[in-house]
């Protein structure tokens, strides 16, 4: 399942919470997370995971932040 957040930046919040090694950079065009939003009213997600030495959070480390 994927996880959606409303709230501007709280998925992005809520991954930079559980990983503060990660930086804005992370997260920009050239990063290696990238977060989209479809505009269909189900906010924020992720959609690809490609940083070296971190997992991608599971739905429940997210939802416990």
């Amino acid at each position: 399942m994927v996880g959606y957040y409303t709230t501007p930046n709280q998925l992005m919040t809520k991954i930079r919470t559980l990983y503060s090694s990660l930086t804005l950079e992370d997260f920009s065009e050239e990063g290696t997370i990238t977060l989209r939003n479809n505009s269909d009213g189900k906010g924020d997600f992720i959609a690809e995971w490609k940083h070296p030495t971190l997992a991608k959070p599971t739905q429940s480390q997210l939802d416990a932040v």
